[in-house]
């Protein structure tokens, strides 16, 4: 067909505007996107609390700029010092910051400071909640996982909450290799803030929060999400995507900021109460026999004031070793590690790291210490920062008046690389038995090939902390192998041997298809017996023998 020059240059003029014009458009939107993100509000929103105990909470909010944010917690109009976000420092449009050491059932005003600019309230409501109560039940660990799918995940935070809004959430972060643990024993009441157990018929919500109108959610009872070991079933794909009003699926008592509806009890409510007849008193019939009252009955209250303890058995008074021999690099991953190691006193102890020997800039605490002070420990975990993969680290270790510096040369540790897939997600857990104290123990863990026929050899140390009742739950999926290339491949054969940290020379050895480990401290032996408690000849009373 032959085309005269001016249809052609019609033909031109009409696919210019078929293809220029929405690339042009696309171009638009991706730069309004790009200046958006750099000059966005940084006014903190949906600002949520989370992991409420006794003596924490977790808070944690939405900017649409990348900002660094910090939280001022202000005790009785007193500010205390920042917090800063667990995951360090960074600019991010995510923020989570865990607050510790807080005093029970005490009220807490916050100042959130994102971009250098404070923030004390929302829409006129202040950013204040309340710790809960001591109360006297126990929790038994009741972790459930999964995998966060795609690319960029460090930047999504993940909660579980009952569907009927009776509950504050439970929270976590997720690293970069996209596997997630959330601890539902954690679970707390909205109406009294007293801890509710999770049954297999609980209807919960699990949400993922990547940016203000994008995430995951998934609804549906704890047995219909989550498998017998806690991991969520494979039916489900946690992958991030639109997900608007997302503050919907939250209890108002959990967003801070919010105007929460509270409903008085009223008698006028459904129908009003029907006002009564008098009644007009019959009289009594004339009786010779006197009436006699109705008897009474007494009632009496018993009441315990102390609790009674078997004052006979072994007492658990251990001796474990302590010093600078105790010391233990554990948990190393691409983007983190822990320094263990036992004093022979409570005292306070941190590290202090970085990238030479000469500049150690950064301080690692225990995850124990509160944002404004630090605890007194014997046995101490400390954990660094997000760090960098396959990068050293140098660093020394304050324990009370010690510096415990590898003689001037100080101590090093270099992070693992980033490994293409995730791991495994799987768990153990178990209790410490007979111990006065078991949060202030530190129990060290390692994977031992036992079949020859995964990962050849032993992991790296891993390393918990108990509860103060005992119980610990610790992460084994992502162990790696001795030369940390590869994630430690195992089967329900090989052996977890364990070891309390100060009688490393007493190790137990289970296998890895063992449920609700038991360690007693009875069988580590060195402990102070105290059988029987022996007469004396002379009590100081009235010369009595």
């Amino acid at each position: 067909m032959h085309l005269t020059p001016y249809q052609k240059k019609q033909i031109r003029f009409v696919l210019v505007l078929l293809l220029g014009i929405p690339a042009t458009v696309f171009a638009v939107y991706k730069g309004i996107q790009y200046i958006s993100q750099a000059t966005g509000d940084s006014t903190p929103q949906q600002v949520i609390v989370s992991n409420v105990t006794t003596k924490s909470l977790t808070l944690s909010w939405t900017t649409q700029k990348e900002v660094e944010g910090y939280v001022v917690p202000i005790l009785d109009g007193v500010e205390l010092s920042p917090v800063s976000d667990k995951r360090g420092e960074g600019l991010r449009n995510n923020h989570y910051v865990e607050l510790k050491s807080l005093e029970p059932d005490t009220e807490y005003s916050f100042t959130l400071i994102s971009d250098g600019e404070e923030f004390t309230s929302s829409s006129g409501e202040p950013y204040k909640f309340k710790t809960a109560p001591f109360g006297t039940e126990t929790t038994v660990p009741n972790p459930v996982l999964g995998t966060v799918e795609g690319s960029s995940v460090e930047d999504v935070i993940v909660y579980v909450l009952f569907a009927n809004k009776s509950v504050y959430p439970v929270s976590t972060i997720v690293p970069s290799s996209g596997n997630w643990i959330v601890d539902l024993s954690a679970f707390r009441s909205v109406e009294d803030k007293e801890l509710i157990k999770t049954t297999d018929e609980t209807e919960l919500i699990l949400i993922g929060r990547d940016s203000l109108a994008e995430g995951y959610v998934e609804e549906g009872t704890y047995s219909a999400l989550f498998d017998s070991n806690g991991k969520l079933k494979d039916i489900y794909t946690f992958e991030i995507g639109d997900l608007p009003n997302l503050l919907s699926y939250f209890p108002a008592s959990s967003i801070l900021g919010s105007i929460e509806e509270i409903v008085e009890p009223s008698g006028d409510d459904d129908q009003e109460e029907e006002e009564e007849e008098p009644t007009i008193p019959e009289e009594n019939p004339p009786n010779d026999e006197p009436v006699l009252p109705p008897p009474s009955t007494s009632t009496y209250t018993i009441k315990h004031d102390i609790v009674w303890l078997d004052l006979t058995s072994n007492s658990s008074s251990l001796s474990l070793d302590s010093g600078e021999d105790t010391i233990l690099v554990t948990n190393i991953t691409d983007v983190g590690f822990s320094v263990v190691w036992r004093s022979p006193n409570n005292e306070e102890g941190y590290i202090k790291y970085g990238l030479s020997k000469t500049s150690l800039t950064n301080e690692g605490r225990d995850y124990r210490d509160g944002f404004s002070s630090l605890g007194s420990y014997s046995s101490h975990l400390i954990e660094s920062e997000r760090v960098e993969p396959e990068t050293t680290y140098y660093f020394e270790i304050y324990s009370g008046d010690t510096v415990y510096d590898n003689g001037g040369e100080k101590y090093s540790v270099t992070t693992l690389s980033t490994l293409a897939t995730p791991p495994p997600f799987e768990t153990k857990s178990g209790q410490i038995l007979n111990s006065t104290n078991p949060s202030d123990l530190v129990i060290v863990f390692k994977l031992i090939d036992n079949n020859e026929l995964e990962t050849l050899g032993s992991s790296g140390y891993i390393s918990t902390i108990p509860d103060e009742v005992g119980e610990w739950t610790v992460i084994v999926g992502d162990a790696r192998s001795e030369d940390g290339d590869s994630y430690f491949s195992f089967s329900n054969s090989d052996i977890l041997q364990t070891f309390l940290l100060g009688a490393e020379s007493k190790k137990f050895d289970f296998t890895l298809a063992q449920e609700d480990i038991e360690l007693d401290i009875l069988d580590i032996g060195e402990i102070s017996p105290t059988d029987r408690v022996k007469l004396l000849s002379d009590y100081g009373i009235i010369n009595l023998r």
